[in-house]
């Protein structure tokens, strides 16, 4: 079976994932806004 490629462009992914270094586990957030702010622990 052929697969063919389509030229559509991707839409941007809407949500965050990170590591959770305490426990290991990753965890998966959605932005309020548009501007994506990082806290340091």
């Amino acid at each position: 079976m052929a697969t063919q490629s389509s030229n559509k462009e991707l839409r941007p992914n809407p949500f965050m994932a990170y590591r959770d270094p305490e426990t290991g586990k990753w965890i998966v957030v959605k932005p309020e806004s548009g501007d994506v702010e990082v806290a340091a622990a």
